[in-house]
């Protein structure tokens, strides 16, 4: 594959005022990326008009509502300089609520649950599932767990498109995706 477009809403991206296509994008980096203040202020620098309520519904989805109530102080719990007092994952469940919690038309991922555990990761992921319907979410992942019950995979190696498809198809047309599966969930494959 070497052309296509990249359209939003059925225009040409390039066509896109960029200042609505911000509007429409919520982007989730791997290094997170937390402000000085308050766990709900960063949370609602997402939308600064949040409910509490919307707040706790984003913190939930995202996996972080039990470790803020577990802070004495709660959502009032200071974050550190660069968010010293929380772990990666923490970090990483904070700036997916804060991403949750704007309601975008597109969610971007960008490998923004490496450092939680499969477990967390597997609620997370059921809790988006419902959470975005209607939308769509770029999932960028190293592990194939991330991945695997995704619409579409596009699998790239060297910066080339080398398979695009569902899970089951990858595993059985493109040797990159099968290797990639057997080194990370070890189970044999048809090559």
């Amino acid at each position: 594959m070497s052309a296509g477009s990249i359209k939003v809403d059925g225009e040409a991206i390039h066509l896109v005022d960029p200042k609505r296509l911000r509007e429409k994008i919520a982007f989730v980096p791997q290094k997170t990326i937390l402000f000085t203040g308050t766990v709900e202020e960063n949370i609602r620098w997402g939308k600064e008009d949040a409910s509490p309520e919307e707040i706790i519904k984003a913190a939930e989805i995202a996996g972080a509502h039990d470790f803020i109530s577990a802070s004495p102080e709660g959502y009032q719990t200071r974050i550190g300089q660069g968010g010293v007092n929380f772990s990666g994952g923490q970090k990483q469940r904070l700036s997916i609520a804060r991403a949750l919690i704007k309601y975008p038309e597109i969610l971007i991922l960008d490998d923004s649950t490496s450092a939680v555990d499969v477990t967390t990761e597997e609620r997370i992921k059921k809790g988006l599932k419902k959470y975005a319907k209607g939308l769509t979410c770029l999932l960028i992942a190293q592990r194939i767990t991330s991945i695997i019950d995704a619409d579409k995979i596009v699998v790239m190696d060297h910066g080339e498109i080398v398979g695009i498809g569902k899970h089951e198809e990858l595993l059985s047309d493109c040797r990159v995706y099968q290797e990639i599966y057997q080194s990370q969930v070890g189970k044999e494959v048809a090559l």
